[in-house]
């Protein structure tokens, strides 16, 4: 299309360079300029203009000192002077086009003199560019276009090679290039594409106020025909504007049947729903109850009467005598309907659901209600597509942080490792240092004995680190690495726990008191053993030994359908405000106490990946309850490690 309105304005371009008597102002061109003479005088005024312009700049340029710029300046008024002469020859085109590459030769040469891509006469080559479009062909135009690329690609790579120096030294980037073709480009594209707008749209603004004559003398008859419709049209405009301000889809659908009701006298209605070969209603107004909860449901086959409307062969299908013309609608519950009007909601070509009038009376519905159902039905479709990307988008979005808030807890936690594993590693490795200098002192001294001891710190500070990544590789493999679920009766998990840690218990002399009747739980029990076996022991090595030392294993009550369960012991206790930091990474409370402070972070990830939470209530010198929830239902599946 854009090639059509180019040549065609470049024939009419021709004709006006023959002469005035050839070109009158009833061609296109001549309704746009008004004459020949008139286009004259619009160049010899851009010719003025531009000679003016590039006088003042040749005096500012001299005024600053820029000497090789003023001469430039003024050499190009000559050429641009000349023009005048071509202007009187009619032509047009030559013109702007030999104006255009003088400027933008003149502008590439100042801004190569001056700041390069960055001086701001490279800013005129767009305008350069709009004036071109107007009256030139498109070859012409691209040949242009790619002689202002080529000069930007002077300013740009003519810099960066070394071939010219601007006179600051701020070096340029091929961005520069790029970014800058991309808008002399665009700006081309955009000039001609409202040149030729406007060349059309006036074009036909012409025959409009052609046609307004002749449209005028049947004015008076439209009039009580348009006042008619006025009512009609204004309460559609309401009703669609209501709808398509809805967004909830099982909103719209009433909202749907509410407004139709303004415009179309219905008794019943009904929205249907077309997918594949199945008919469904998704919505109804004053129904029968056996429609709604029973006859709810169709095959879309060739005993349905909608059958012509779902394939798309008729816009509407309008009866006003279904009982005897439509089998379908003699047999309950349809059989009170009399006339039926039936429009298809079609959105991108696809059928997608059918709104379904009834009446009560024959002859209920005519064409004019057809056309305005067909009408609102096309604007209501779009509205229902909007509603359920609405709610597709509403779903997404809800997904979307919940991703994100879950990237941002494994965020944390990942520079909370980092930063501890960094911490801890380092200490194995400064003792291993630091005693390996030592070995070559006792060696040179001959101390045997001290050679032993230090090679005994050595060998402790490697067992450390041995340690410490065994325990920090079996916390990576939590989530990663599962034994097949299980449902698994809590007492079990109890006894085979405390089996792992009853040296420990006959050592200390803890009393371990378990709730009877404990419920089932679903999920690893390698891991689920693991978790008690650390809570235990934990309780164990942090019994107050001034008092009887007890344990205590039991269920509370349930929460977001998992079992709360807990280990209270009546130990030391734990401060409150060292409750969050107890489930870091090798984070002890005491460092004199034995382990590496992993247990407790472990635990925290087992139960976590089994979908439940682990929290602690305690005071100092008052004893530790530790709680952790898990799910009792085989379907409670384990989450997956993201």
């Amino acid at each position: 299309m854009m090639r059509i309105f180019g040549e065609q304005r470049y024939n009419i371009i021709k004709m006006v360079t023959k002469t005035d008597s050839d070109v009158q102002s009833t061609t296109p061109l001549g309704e746009v300029y008004g004459s020949v003479k008139n286009l004259a005088r619009i160049f010899n005024l851009f010719i003025t203009l531009i000679a003016l312009g590039l006088t003042i700049g040749a005096f500012i340029t001299f005024d600053k000192g820029n000497t090789f710029s003023s001469i430039v300046l003024l050499l190009t008024i000559l050429p641009v002077i000349g023009c005048y002469w071509l202007v009187s020859r009619h032509q047009f085109e030559l013109v702007a086009t030999f104006l255009s590459v003088l400027l933008i030769t003149l502008n590439t040469i100042l801004a190569t003199r001056g700041l390069g891509i960055r001086n701001i006469s490279v800013f005129v080559l767009p305008a350069t560019l709009i004036i071109v479009s107007l009256v030139t062909k498109r070859r012409t135009m691209v040949i242009v276009t790619l002689y202002v690329i080529a000069c930007l690609a002077w300013l740009v790579f003519g810099e960066l090679y070394g071939l010219y120096t601007p006179n600051v030294l701020v070096r340029s980037v091929p961005g520069d290039f790029f970014s800058s073709s991309v808008i002399i480009i665009l700006t081309a594209v955009m000039a001609r594409v409202l040149s030729e707008t406007l060349f059309k749209n006036y074009l036909q603004l012409q025959k409009e106020l052609a046609e307004k004559k002749r449209v005028e003398q049947q004015t008076e008859v439209l009039i009580k025909a348009l006042e008619a419709k006025n009512a009609e049209s204004e309460t559609m405009r309401e009703s669609l504007e209501s709808i398509v301000s809805t967004v909830e889809f099982s909103e719209i659908m009433q909202e749907i049947l509410d407004q139709i009701k303004r415009v179309i006298p219905y008794d019943t209605a009904s929205i249907w729903q077309v997918e594949g070969k199945v008919q469904k209603l998704i919505a109804g107004r004053n129904l029968p109850e056996s429609v709604i909860h029973e006859h709810n449901e169709f095959s879309a086959d060739e005993s349905n009467s909608a059958i012509p409307l779902i394939r798309g062969e008729v816009p509407y299908i309008l009866n006003n005598n279904v009982q005897e013309e439509l089998p379908d609608f003699q047999m309950e519950p349809h059989n009170y309907v009399q006339s039926w009007l039936a429009i298809p909601l079609k959105t991108r070509g696809k059928i997608i659901g059918i709104i379904a009038l009834d009446g009560l009376k024959k002859n209920q519905f005519n064409k004019h209600h057809a056309e305005l159902a067909e009408s609102f039905a096309n604007q209501v479709a779009i509205a229902l597509e909007n509603a359920q990307l609405f709610n597709e988008l509403q779903n997404e979005l809800q997904t979307r942080e919940e991703l994100i808030k879950q990237l941002e807890t494994k965020n944390a936690e990942l520079e909370r490792f980092t930063y501890t594993v960094s911490h801890d590693l380092k200490s194995p490795l400064v003792t291993i240092n630091g005693f390996l200098g030592y070995l070559e002192a006792d060696v040179a001294a001959n101390d045997m004995k001290r050679f032993r001891h230090d090679s005994e710190r050595i060998k402790e500070a490697v067992v450390k680190m041995h340690t410490l990544l065994g325990e920090l590789l079996e916390l990576s493999r939590i989530g990663r690495v599962a034994n097949p679920s299980e449902t698994i009766q809590f007492e079990e998990l109890i006894h085979d726990a405390i089996e792992l840690v009853s040296g420990r218990i006959d050592k200390t002399k803890v009393n371990i008191n378990v709730q009877p009747n404990l419920p089932k739980v679903f999920g690893d029990r390698q891991r689920l053993i693991e978790v008690l076996q650390n809570l235990i022991d934990n309780a164990v090595k942090f019994a107050n030994t001034e008092t009887h030392p007890t344990i205590e294993i039991g269920c509370e009550s349930e929460e977001n359908d998992l079992h709360i369960f807990f280990v209270r012991d009546n130990g030391i206790g734990i401060p409150a405000e060292l409750h969050d930091r107890i489930f870091g990474l090798f984070d002890k409370l005491d460092p004199q106490t034995e382990g590496t402070g992993i247990g407790l972070a472990i635990v925290k990830r087992i139960v976590e990946v089994h979908g439940g939470r682990l929290w602690v209530k305690s005071e100092a010198g008052k004893g530790a309850t530790f709680f952790f929830t898990l799910p009792s239902e085989e379907h409670q599946i384990i989450k997956k490690e993201m």
